[in-house]
């Protein structure tokens, strides 16, 4: 396999496909995130940990304002991405364009929260084929739900959610998965008729996690369970492990980004279908090609560092501790990452000029 070819998977096979506006009419974009989503900095209570870190620990504290907090936990530590329903769009568009597509259908899956949707939905009429939010355009509700099974935590990417009743349905999902009630949850998901995917299915959320009790999940509840998911932000090897997965159970495999900062998907998902609606009944019906471009390829790490730097660029503006924003208690105050930020914006600028940035 040549890495910066782009590649389509069928039949749970990689084949080179450079030119997919030949073969397919859309692009689908099924897992992103906007300003909705709350992501949580836990990651760095490991960091901290750290040799190199431990000097450092004083100093990181007080570049948050919490240097007088003891014992602080970072995972109190929330931030937004920074990006719009609209710019996201306008990303994940932008990268179809690069392959031929006009558009993309979007279904934007903040964590437990659809809102993102909504301001496309009812603004931009270009992209819905009716006015009540049904499936008949471009834009599906969608969100990404967050599951306890048996102590670990899955994610299931829910798209195409009726917006007929939408607050409490999902208030209903919410408190379901919240309250372990694992057959109410599944049966109501069901019942909304909507497109149920098991995102990054096997990811090991700690070191030394016990197994992931996937196929007990999908022996219970594969049913109402329609697609897996090849997932642009985790490794080829865990990647290929999901294909085999699917191929097991025999499920359709669908792509998502995952990006959540500084760049479009590197994995979408191709289709036939017009409308979203139509691409739903496509997966319901096993067909489902994944669409990895050579973004993907990219060394993880450097990925991963990219995103850091942009979370330094802009962490003034997009972060908060127990709600209350850094830009507010650092006010009036210079910290050592103001400088690092500045530096982190200038070599982002320098990375996508170059065609860099994945």
């Amino acid at each position: 396999m040549r890495l910066r070819s782009a590649w389509k998977i069928e039949n749970y096979t990689y084949r080179e496909c450079p030119h997919p506006d030949r073969e397919f009419g859309y692009a689908v974009s099924l897992h992103n995130h906007s300003c909705h989503s709350i992501e949580k900095l836990a990651a760095l209570n490991q960091v901290v940990k750290l040799g190199f870190m431990r000097p450092l620990s004083g100093v990181l504290q007080r570049s948050f304002g919490l240097d007088g907090v003891e014992g602080l936990n970072y995972a109190e530590i929330t931030y937004n991405p920074p990006y719009t329903p609209e710019d996201v769009y306008r990303m994940e568009a932008a990268a179809a364009a690069h392959w031929g597509f006009d558009g993309v259908h979007l279904a934007i899956t903040d964590h437990d929260e659809y809102a993102g949707n909504l301001p496309l939905l009812h603004g931009r009429p270009d992209l819905n084929g009716c006015t009540n939010g049904c499936t008949n355009g471009r834009i599906a509700i969608a969100e990404e739900l967050s599951l306890w099974y048996k102590g670990h935590l899955f994610h299931l990417g829910l798209s195409g959610l009726p917006e007929s009743g939408i607050d409490e349905t999902h208030r209903r999902i919410q408190s379901a998965a919240r309250g372990g009630r694992h057959d109410e949850l599944f049966e109501t998901l069901a019942a909304s008729g909507c497109l149920v995917v098991l995102n990054h299915p096997l990811v090991a959320w700690a070191p030394g996690a016990a197994a992931i009790p996937i196929t007990d999940l999908l022996t219970r509840y594969g049913w109402a369970i329609h697609a897996l998911e090849v997932n642009g932000m985790r490794r080829r090897e865990e990647n290929d492990r999901v294909l085999e997965l699917a191929r097991q159970w025999n499920k359709p495999v669908v792509g998502g980004g995952d990006s959540h900062l500084l760049v479009a998907s590197s994995i979408v998902t191709l289709s036939q279908a017009a409308t979203f609606g139509d691409f739903i009944a496509e997966v319901k019906d096993g067909r489902s090609v994944p669409f990895v471009t050579p973004d993907y390829f990219a060394p993880l790490n450097w990925k991963l560092f990219l995103r850091v730097l942009f979370f330094m660029s802009r962490y003034r503006q997009i972060a908060s501790y127990k709600g209350e924003p850094v830009a507010a208690m650092l006010e009036g105050r210079r910290v050592l990452l103001d400088p690092v930020g500045f530096a982190s914006r200038a070599f982002l600028s320098v990375v996508s000029a170059l065609g860099l940035a994945r």
